[in-house]
């Protein structure tokens, strides 16, 4: 899982190194993941928050302290798996333990009990951790909606059949059985990005008829535009502006010959015969309780008899 572990664990031979670790960490030169365990104060500096994580599992599963019969799993398995996510890990490792039937939340571990049950695994760099389909429905069962359907959608980009999906949801008795299999039903391995799915996703809730992701409008040659998001019955293309579009281009453009593509793009499609409306959607648009229903009612997009409750109810749930 890259970066060196610093550890003073098991260093009681060797009162010399232990020492020193300690004066380099005085020094500000190292930072403390949990108790024994430090990463070097540049290293951790560079780290995004999913490799920081991951750093904090390798720490819980290499102490002297076995974790017993634990597996990685939940958002700690999105981590281990290197899966898109939404928000903070937290701050602590999420394992399930088959040996109990009640959680745990203890310095660094939160445990989920599984009352017996043992989940199907796999191993990452040494430590277990729930396969890829166990961790989408772990994640599909417990997460805010928006979270797990950008996990969901990339599950399935990887090849994971969704069938795989439904049986291991199958196999669980827990609440939020209903909604989870929603979410999986309508995940979809075109999605190439989390800004996207939550898109596809707040369409859904609000009642939208489904989109078709990275439809193509093919021109006479080769030129052909890929949108995001295509409303076929109301011709109405939908597209995720990430910022990154602009803020770092690829192919050697600047970032002012990145919005110049892009309005020709748009104008090219906008003077399509099929293209009656074209609406862009940002990050804060498309988050509960963002103005996606504006923009899709603006552009034309027709939405459920009950969007506004249901708009209201996901927004009440903190992500």
């Amino acid at each position: 899982m890259g970066y060196e572990l610093i550890s003073t664990v098991g260093l009681a031979h060797e009162p010399g190194r232990a020492s020193a670790i300690r004066r380099a960490a005085g020094a500000g030169e190292l930072v403390r993941i949990r108790r024994g365990n430090s990463v070097e104060s540049g290293d951790w500096a560079s780290m995004s928050g999913r490799d920081r994580h991951r750093l904090l599992v390798r720490s819980v599963f290499s102490s002297t302290t076995s974790p017993g019969q634990v597996v990685v799993s939940h958002r700690s398995a999105v981590a281990v798996h290197g899966l898109p996510w939404i928000g903070e890990y937290g701050e602590r490792v999420t394992v399930t333990d088959p040996t109990r039937d009640r959680g745990q939340v203890k310095r660094s571990i939160r445990r989920i009990g599984s009352a017996g049950r043992r989940p199907v695994t796999t191993e990452v760099d040494g430590v277990p951790v729930t396969t890829v389909a166990e961790t989408a429905v772990d994640i599909a069962l417990t997460e805010h909606p928006w979270r797990a359907i950008v996990v969901l959608d990339a599950v399935l980009r990887r090849g994971v059949p969704r069938a795989a999906i439904l049986d291991a949801l199958g196999r669980r008795d827990a609440r939020g059985h209903r909604r989870a299999r929603e979410l999986v039903e309508h995940a979809d391995a075109l999605a190439e990005s989390p800004g996207e799915s939550i898109t596809r996703w707040g369409a859904h809730v609000l009642g939208a008829p489904d989109p078709t992701p990275q439809h193509e409008f093919r021109y006479d040659g080769p030129l052909c535009d890929r949108v995001d998001l295509w409303f076929e019955d109301c011709g109405v293309i939908v597209e995720f502006d990430g910022r990154v579009k602009y803020a770092d281009p690829r192919g050697g453009r600047t970032a002012h010959d990145a919005l110049v593509d892009e309005k020709r793009r748009e104008d090219r499609l906008r003077r399509r015969r099929e293209v009656n409306g074209l609406a862009r959607v940002m990050w804060s648009d498309a988050m509960p309780a963002g103005q996606l229903p504006r923009i899709l009612h603006d552009a034309g997009v027709p939405l459920g008899p009950n969007w506004g409750t249901a708009w209201r109810h996901a927004a009440s749930r903190a992500l």
